[in-house]
């Protein structure tokens, strides 16, 4: 079975024609549930996604077959989950399982693992979305971060459908009261093509996408381009904060041959757009390594009214610096620190801190 293979199947599940006969009867009509996964193999080759792949099967009991080069199908008692790691650092999953057990499957033995993690869409990227806006869906809570502070509403949720509903998000947002919640987290949408057919689309913040309708194929274009939108995203937060040093060689007529350091990369800095109250507790609920920031470290407070962190990111294990103030955050990257540490953090503080944080180079 090739790529085009695999459409096919999907879209003649999303057509209701399901042959029972394929995979042992494991594929179900109706949606596809599709995530964008970002990975980090051995090695970015096809066996290194096979071993990383190898791993997640073992620890979930599943079987995991070839299907051709970099595409797998894990093979559970009931259902199948097709991954295509095409690009051996962002992969995509793909299945027509229930909702409850590819969110079961997504929790315990993808993004558990140290080696994988979702996407982490910023407001701005679900927007750039293409497509015929059906609805949208914002969803808030602080009480997890800042359980002490006076946010309002702390705990939001709410679902926009008709016609340009972004509109009405964007008034909400210019209000005094709801603008620190007003954080959106999915969108739906229709695609249309005249040859291929038609399918509504709903992705939401965690990179998952759900699809159903005539075609397959409209929805996998739409997925591939989200894929390299995010994979140049990611790659530019590492391009810009990761930093870097080197070392030249120095000699003059004055001074004996030594050696110079030089540094790169800029240092990330995201301005509250409103101030922490409860500084101790929100940077303790911060480094508890628990989910969704995956951060731990032993803060410690150097000032008043100021904190810093050397934490790790349990995703992959790389480390990272905070220094965090009431109203500001720089956060200094490692040499190889992953850009997903980033874009986690910027994308679940839009969601429980506040909806307008944004990422900029500090200002020297």
């Amino acid at each position: 079975m090739d790529r085009q293979d695999l459409i096919q199947l999907l879209t003649n599940a999303m057509q209701g024609r399901v042959d029972d006969g394929v995979l042992g009867g494991r594929l179900r009509e109706g949606q596809v549930k599709s995530r964008l996964v970002e990975a980090h193999p051995p090695e970015a080759s096809s066996d290194g996604s096979h071993s990383l792949l190898a791993s997640v099967a073992k620890a979930a009991d599943l079987d995991l077959l070839p299907l051709s080069e970099d595409l797998w199908v894990l093979l559970g008692a009931e259902d199948a989950f097709f991954v295509d790691a095409l690009n051996p650092r962002f992969w995509l999953l793909h299945s027509t399982a229930r909702t409850q057990t590819v969110t079961s499957l997504w929790r315990k033995h993808i993004v558990s693992s140290a080696a994988l993690d979702s996407a982490w869409l910023t407001a701005e990227q679900l927007r750039e979305l293409e497509g015929e806006r059906r609805w949208i869906k914002s969803s808030f809570s602080s009480d997890e971060l800042q359980p002490n502070e006076a946010v309002v509403p702390r705990r939001w949720r709410v679902q926009v459908e008709g016609d340009a509903p972004d509109d009405l998000l964007a008034m909400v947002s210019e209000s005094p009261k709801y603008r620190a919640s007003a954080s959106l987290t999915a969108v739906a949408s229709i695609l249309r093509d005249e040859q291929l057919g038609t399918a509504r689309v709903a992705a939401d913040y965690q990179g998952g996408f759900v699809s159903s309708g005539s075609s397959f194929e409209v929805v996998i274009g739409l997925l591939w381009r989200s894929l390299d939108r995010y994979e140049g995203y990611v790659r530019d937060l590492e391009s810009r904060f990761q930093l870097k040093s080197g070392a030249i060689e120095e000699s003059s007529a004055d001074v004996s041959d030594g050696v110079a350091l030089t540094f790169e990369g800029d240092v990330a800095q995201l301005d509250f757009p409103h101030r922490v109250s409860d500084l101790e507790t929100f940077v303790g609920n911060l480094f508890n390594c628990r989910e969704p920031f995956r951060l731990w470290a032993v803060p410690r407070e150097v000032g008043e009214s100021q904190w810093e962190a050397n934490a790790v990111d349990l995703h992959v294990g790389h480390t990272l610096r905070l220094e965090i103030t009431p109203d500001w955050m720089r956060i200094l990257l490692g040499e190889r620190t992953c850009g997903n540490t980033l874009a986690r953090l910027v994308a679940n503080l839009q969601h429980r801190f506040d909806a307008r944080t944004r990422l900029e180079p500090a200002i020297a």
